[in-house]
C-alpha cells in the first residue's frame, strides 16, 4: 500500500512539473499560434486563450500535430501560419503536418529531435536548414514548394520517402549513395529547372529512381 501510495504521489509531482513546463511553452506562443490550438484543439475560431489544463497538457505531449490550412482538402483551419514557432520544442512530436500555409523556412524542426514524418507541402518553402537536425527522419513531403537544394538531406539515411516534386531545384545534390538501402520512393518530378540529363546522370551514378509524382 505504502508503494502504491508513493507511486500516485510521484505521478502528481510528474503531471505538475509536465504541466508547468506546458504553461510555460504556452506563454511563448505567439497569438496566431495560440488561435491555431484553440482552432484545432478546441473549434474555437478566433480565441487565444490558454486551453484548458488537460487539453494543454494533451496538446503539448502529443506525438501528432497536424495543421491543414483552409484552402487543404481537409482543412482543420480557417487562417494560415506564415512559421512553425508554435511547434519548436514540443518534447514528443514524431509526426508534423504543415499544409497549405505560408511557410517559407522549416528551421523549427531543429528543436524536434524525435520528429519522424513531416508533411509541409503546398507552402512557399525555399529551404530545408534545420532538418539536418533530424537525424531519424523517414518521411518528407515537401512538394509544391519553392526548394533550390536537398543538401540538408545528405546525412538523413533512415528516409524512406522524399517528395520534393514541383520546386525549383536545378540538381539533386543532397541525395546520395547513402540513401540507397534505405530510400524507398524518390518523387522528384517534375521540376521545372531539373533537366532530363541531370536526372538521368542522377540516376545512373546514385541508383536511385526519380519518379514523377
Amino acid at each position: 500500500m505504502a508503494r502504491a501510495g508513493q507511486m500516485r504521489t510521484n505521478q502528481k509531482k510528474i503531471r505538475f512539473y509536465m504541466l508547468n513546463d506546458a504553461k510555460s511553452w504556452w506563454n511563448t506562443l505567439s497569438t496566431p499560434w495560440k488561435r491555431a490550438f484553440n482552432e484545432v484543439a478546441l473549434r474555437q475560431q478566433d480565441s487565444d486563450a490558454i486551453l484548458p489544463d488537460d487539453m494543454l497538457e494533451l496538446v503539448y505531449t502529443s506525438a501528432n500535430h497536424r495543421f491543414a490550412g483552409p484552402t487543404a482538402p481537409y482543412p482543420n483551419m480557417s487562417f494560415e501560419l506564415a512559421d512553425m514557432s508554435g511547434l519548436a520544442g514540443l518534447p514528443n512530436a514524431e509526426v508534423v503536418v504543415m499544409t497549405h500555409h505560408h511557410l517559407r523556412h522549416i528551421e523549427e524542426v531543429a528543436t524536434m529531435p524525435q520528429l519522424r514524418s513531416l508533411f509541409v507541402y503546398s507552402n512557399q518553402i525555399t529551404s530545408l536548414a534545420g532538418i539536418e537536425q533530424v537525424p531519424l527522419l523517414v518521411e518528407l513531403y515537401v512538394h509544391n514548394n519553392a526548394l533550390t537544394s536537398l543538401q540538408p538531406l545528405s546525412n538523413l539515411t533512415h528516409l524512406k520517402s522524399v517528395y520534393c516534386s514541383q520546386n525549383l531545384l536545378s540538381d539533386l545534390e543532397g541525395i546520395g549513395p547513402q540513401h540507397l538501402d534505405t530510400l524507398e520512393q524518390f518523387f522528384c518530378l517534375p521540376n521545372p529547372n531539373l533537366l532530363k540529363s541531370t536526372v538521368l546522370a542522377f540516376e545512373q551514378k546514385v541508383g536511385i529512381k526519380c519518379s514523377k509524382s
